[in-house]
């Protein structure tokens, strides 16, 4: 195994990610609005005095989202401006991080009064307040990234960063299902969460959707707690190994996903589901039982069985798609119709995110993520050259386009524009990040080493001493 495939971020990767997100930030934050790109020209003066003015503003538990909204859009900012400046020498550090804290605040202040000039754009200390706190939780989460975690991760351990990469995994998992963290925080919005609790029995996702739909969406579900099941199976002696049973993993996972269901009926936006303890539970028990299949087998092998494997699902695949974008049956308007009732609106970057909740916009981005991510690991197990992450982003953008295509011709739906991007880059990242995952896969395999051959005696019963991976009797 060649651990050169283990390979991280550097400082000027972290600087440029920094100004795109610093650019999305400015884009979504004044250019995209309600009425599209509307800039009303005002006297600056004005509007520095306006800013001065703005006050807190007392909201209900209706507005709390918006607020949890603002303030997760800055955490990564401020992780990658903490992570742009940082420096080697320890002295150094705490400049550096009260000028991360000044790069941020400056951004937030200053997107702020830009707001003022692209009207109805709310500007209110709860908001500033609230990414100011987003860009702080970045800025000290990149402090212990590099202080406690990257350092383990540098040693070039490649189990120690599998289970680091589900660790965070399942943090994200965690709050992704929680979101937009608006929990109930007194008696009436308690009372309400308690209220809606029985009809939780029977809530799967979905709701009004056809059935293939559904069911497509409770294996995603429930797939997506296989890392967690895979986590579960970890522990530490030592070095991390593969050492709890399925069953026990199972039993772990199944508490867990009480917790989840637990917390989830205290936040006011999400819609708590019963069943969903036991489709997630299931996921986990896949995932328990797919890493001891891992270091039970021959990597080699099982590669070379994936990459025989992926034409045969080509189809599978692309009927997931259709089926999940409701493109089934295949009807479609004529083109004049479609013409005359695509708002051009939509057509604009971002917009189809702005008119809904933060946390409706970061599940439908979550979504055509994870919808092309196949394309990158197929391609990735056929042919692993350089080129292929290229190849990876024009297929996944042109099938995208076709899919949003379909959708603005099939009666009763809308394309989303932002999904072409999004599905290239899923595609993209997936092939980038698909050596390291198998690198990990591989050296916890060879870690585990293949089960010992035992040899029998003519009565059945095992004796003997080990000599090397054979028992001899």
């Amino acid at each position: 195994m060649d651990l050169k495939t283990l390979t991280y971020p550097g400082d000027r990767h972290f600087g440029w990610l920094c100004l795109g997100y610093g650019v999305f930030i400015l884009y979504s934050s004044t250019v995209v609005g309600p009425f599209g790109f509307h800039f009303v020209f005002r006297d600056p003066i004005q509007a520095f005095h306006q800013i001065l003015a703005i006050r807190f503003v007392a909201n209900g538990s209706d507005q709390r989202a918006d607020w949890m909204g603002n303030l997760l859009m800055l955490v990564p900012f401020g992780f990658l401006v903490a992570a742009t400046v940082w420096p080697q020498r320890p002295v150094f550090r705490l400049p550096a991080a009260i000028g991360a804290l000044l790069i941020c605040a400056t951004v937030i202040l200053a997107t702020k009064y830009l707001q003022l000039f692209f009207p109805p754009r709310t500007v209110t200390l709860n908001y500033i307040a609230a990414q100011g706190i987003g860009a702080i939780v970045g800025g000290a989460g990149y402090a212990v990234w590099h202080q406690r975690i990257r350092p383990s991760v540098s040693r070039r351990n490649p189990v120690a960063a599998l289970v680091l990469a589900l660790r965070l995994y399942a943090a994200a998992l965690l709050i992704f299902l929680l979101m937009p963290l608006d929990f109930a925080l007194n008696a009436a919005d308690l009372r309400a969460c308690i209220g809606r609790l029985p009809d939780t029995m029977l809530t799967l996702p979905g709701d009004g959707r056809p059935l293939l739909v559904r069911v497509t969406l409770i294996v995603a579900a429930s797939a997506a707690f296989i890392p967690v099941g895979m986590l579960l199976t970890f522990v530490r002696k030592g070095i991390f190994r593969v050492g709890r049973g399925v069953l026990a993993a199972t039993l772990i996972g199944l508490l867990l996903t009480g917790g989840v269901f637990a917390l989830t009926t205290l936040v006011i936006s999400v819609a708590p589901s019963m069943p969903a303890i036991l489709y997630r539970t299931a996921g986990i028990a896949a995932g328990a039982a797919a890493i001891r299949w891992v270091i039970a087998g021959d990597p080699i092998r099982y590669r070379a069985r994936i990459r025989a494997w992926v034409p045969w699902l080509v189809v599978p695949y692309l009927a997931m798609l259709i089926a999940v974008n409701r493109l089934w049956p295949l009807e479609w308007r004529p083109a004049h119709a479609v013409a005359t009732q695509v708002d051009p609106l939509g057509l604009m970057p971002l917009f189809d995110y702005y008119i809904v909740t933060k946390a409706e916009a970061a599940k439908n981005i979550v979504a055509h993520l994870v919808m092309y991510m196949p394309i990158g690991v197929g391609l990735w197990f056929r042919d692993p050259g350089p080129r292929t992450a290229r190849r990876a982003f024009a297929l996944a953008a042109v099938l995208s386009f076709a899919v949003e295509l379909a959708r603005y011709f099939h009666p009763g739906l809308e394309g989303d524009i932002n999904a072409v991007a999004l599905a290239g880059l899923s595609a993209w990242a997936t092939v980038w990040l698909m050596p390291q995952i198998w690198s990990m896969l591989t050296a916890l395999a060879l870690q585990s080493g293949p089960p010992p051959v035992r040899v029998w005696n003519r009565r059945g019963v095992a004796g003997g001493e080990p000599l090397g991976e054979i028992e001899h009797f």
